[in-house]
């Protein structure tokens, strides 16, 4: 459902907008959150005036002047911006990547002084207003509300879901809480903020708004909220001293705002947003500036602005605010979102964040993968260190993934190792069993980016296994436990499906490389058999077969069992390029081989093949994924499931599985997805997206081995200096 915006006007009528700021103008897709096509400094939009309807300005910031000059000069509208409601998942504050803005024609909304968009909007008379306002859109934004209020989802969603909140535990800063009173809320802000200035609030206000609450809950705990950019003594406050002579307790932990808010009882506020938070909550608030969301009747309002003259439904303001008057747009695709799409995606975060909740002792990882890997790893309630430990910590502040400002790392929680480098016994090591830490594997995913690992490039999928790894059936792994224990619903096979028509409609593989070539194809009447190489020393080998183990030995196998069969042997491409051992003797080639292509990518040599066969290659995956016949000698993940024939039977696996339960879980549920341009964790079904934009952009390189070699040491470089 298409949320009705008056914002969808700014679409139509602008094509250029100008934006003096260069902070503005270096917003990801900040022309998809304005509406325009094109977002220019003044001395780029000389030559294009004509087009030009609009100026972009930050808020009430001081160094818009010159923006408002220049707009009034030329005679064209301001369009002021702020943040979104919902800004981002970034551990940097001023990332420049946000998943929305707002924009208003009139003026901003934390400025009480004059109207804006938002206040008139909510000031219209009632048939006006519920021409915008459904039936259908109050009911979009009441499920939305409350999603969103499920989710514990904030402005800065980077927050830690961890910490003790203080109506129900000690903190670092106060005594353990009698948890028979109430708790009454006292939100402090940071001293001369634009949205205290222009929102009719000073220090003498936040001293009455303390003291109000003391006197008028008696009977509960106050509790003041302290800013953290006040602990951390980037700003100052109003509140801290004088709650420290009244006796008043403090807290300061950069905790989940929304967390926060849902153990307490009341809350007193200036202008701070986390008031109109407290509101989605459900809780009473009493303000003492004047907010944007005073004076519609929701709130017990100190200073009421005289303007606002109409009553509003918690459901009709969030509407207005995050609906009517708000843009969202992807940060990983560039495509607009609607609200639901972009409280998904924060949903996303937060599981990645949990999932990732560990003090990551990391060992046996390459230097130009670490940096890759520590976004993956990131966590508020986490943090990462490369190397062997020297004691039980270390010092180093610019691993750790939670936002904190500290001079010594955590003591690890984790271990974990790229595959079987460190921590190879299938018994715990003295040192692991010393410490009794669980130890994490990481490997890449099966869509894993557009060019081969062994050339450097960055890894757009990886999996993070607890229990063992996908291509060792020794021993368990997560994916195996997935595939013997998860019972997949209608919603998930649904969108299996759809993923897989996507990848086959994108004809991706794992690596995508290859090129489009004119194969060479046998008399009808002929089975034509495709044969996959592998690296030889590669890990799903050496623990995944237990006969057939090399490529030479593979192919004469096939030849065995299908005497008259045309076949046709495929090389790894890291073979190929000479990067890792598996080369096959001419004359067995010779021999047992129709045809031998090294160079044709995998994709179509499995669309024009009537069988597949392998060790325990993912091209029996992507041949499964094309309706083939598939033949396993090893036992890869997707063996044991009854969609192959395998040659070596794994015992465990005794569930029989559809090919699109095995894709719900072998591509969504298991691995994780990171857009290495913009660090946030992302869907396979926009990877898919970003894999076929980046495919275009290296068709120049694919076959040319000079500039293969010095694409390799720029992708080095790309991974020691990555920072999204």
């Amino acid at each position: 459902m298409v949320a009705v915006s008056s914002q969808s006007q700014i679409q139509s009528q602008t094509a250029i907008a100008v934006a003096f700021s260069r902070g503005l103008r270096a917003i990801r897709h900040v022309e998809k959150l304005v509406g325009v096509d094109q977002v220019l400094s003044p001395s780029q939009a000389k030559t294009q005036l004509e087009d030009v309807s609009c100026v972009l300005v930050w808020g009430r910031k001081s160094n818009t002047a010159a923006a408002l000059q220049y707009a009034q000069e030329h005679q064209l509208d301001v369009v002021y911006l702020e943040d979104g409601w919902i800004r981002s998942s970034a551990a940097d504050p001023h990332s420049r990547i946000s998943y929305s803005l707002l924009k208003d024609r009139t003026g901003v909304y934390y400025d009480s002084a004059v109207p804006c968009d938002l206040e008139n909007l909510l000031n219209l008379e009632s048939n006006a207003f519920r021409a915008l306002a459904t039936d259908e859109q109050l009911g979009y934004a009441a499920r939305c509300r409350e999603q969103l209020v499920a989710s514990n989802i904030t402005k800065y969603n980077f927050t830690s879901n961890c910490k003790f909140i203080p109506s129900r535990a000690s903190t670092p800063l106060m005594d353990t809480s009698d948890e028979s009173k109430k708790q009454v809320l006292v939100v402090d802000q940071t001293r001369d903020d634009a949205s205290v200035r222009y929102g009719a609030m000073d220090a003498n206000g936040f001293e009455a708004m303390l003291h109000a609450a003391i006197k008028e809950n008696n009977d509960a705990e106050i509790v003041v909220k302290v800013h953290p950019d006040v602990i951390s003594g980037r700003r100052e406050g109003y509140l801290s001293d004088l709650a420290c002579e009244l006796g008043v307790r403090l807290y300061s932990d950069f905790v989940n705002p929304m967390r926060l808010l849902k153990h307490i009882d009341k809350v007193y506020v200036g202008t701070s947003q986390l008031g109109y938070e407290a509101l989605l909550c459900g809780k009473p608030v009493v303000v003492f500036g004047q907010p944007f969301y005073s004076g519609w009747g929701l709130t017990d309002d100190r200073n009421p602005v005289a303007r606002r003259t109409r009553k509003r439904s918690i459901d009709e303001l969030f509407f207005a605010t995050h609906i009517a008057l708000a843009t969202y747009c992807n940060p990983v695709t560039g495509v607009s979102w609607q609200l639901h799409e972009c409280i998904e995606h924060v949903e996303l975060q937060q599981r990645m964040f949990t999932r990732n909740a560990h003090h990551f002792d990391c060992v046996g990882i390459t230097a130009w993968k670490q940096k890759y890997i520590r976004q993956y790893l990131r966590s508020p309630d986490g943090s990462v260190s490369f190397g062997r430990n020297r004691g039980n910590k270390r010092k180093s502040l610019e691993h750790r993934t939670d936002g904190a400002v500290q001079g010594e790392q955590p003591r690890a929680t984790a271990r974990l190792t790229w595959g079987y480098r460190a921590f190879s016994d299938v018994k715990p090591t003295e040192s692991q069993a010393d410490s009794g830490l669980p130890v994490f594997r990481l490997e890449d995913g099966f869509l894993r980016s557009s060019g081969l690992g062994s050339d450097f490039n960055a890894p757009a999928s990886l999996v993070v296994d607890g229990l063992g790894m996908y291509f060792d059936p020794a021993r368990p792994s997560e994916l195996e436990a997935l595939l013997s224990q998860h019972d997949c619903t209608p919603a998930e096979i649904f969108r299996a499906v759809s993923l897989k028509k996507l990848i086959l409609s994108s004809r991706l593989s794992k690596y995508n490389v290859g090129t489009k070539s004119n194969l060479l194809l046998p008399a009808p009447d002929k089975v034509h058999v495709l044969v996959v190489g592998q690296v030889e020393d590669d890990e799903s080998i050496r623990r995944g077969c237990d006969g057939v183990r090399k490529n030479a030995d593979l192919l004469i196998a096939v030849r065995k069992a299908m005497p008259d069969a045309w076949i046709r042997y495929k090389p790894h491409p890291d073979v190929v390029a000479g990067n890792r051992k598996g080369a096959v003797e001419k004359s067995v080639l010779d021999e047992n081989a129709n045809a031998v292509d090294a160079d044709a990518s995998i994709v179509d040599c499995i669309e024009v093949c009537d069988e597949l066969h392998t060790m325990t290659s993912l091209s029996g995956f992507e041949a499964l994924l094309r309706g083939k016949r598939v033949v396993t000698y090893g036992t890869p993940f997707y063996a044991g499931w009854g969609l192959t024939e395998d040659h070596q039977h794994n015992d465990r696996r005794t569930r029989r599985r559809t090919l699109d339960e095995l894709v719900y879980l072998s591509l969504i549920a298991y691995p994780r997805y990171v857009d290495i341009d913009t660090g946030e964790f992302t869907t396979p079904e926009d990877l898919v997206q970003t894999i076929k934009n980046r495919i275009a952009m290296n068709k120049h390189i694919s076959g040319k081995w000079s500039l293969r070699q010095i694409n390799k040491v720029v992708n080095i470089v790309k991974g020691l200096r990555y920072a999204p």
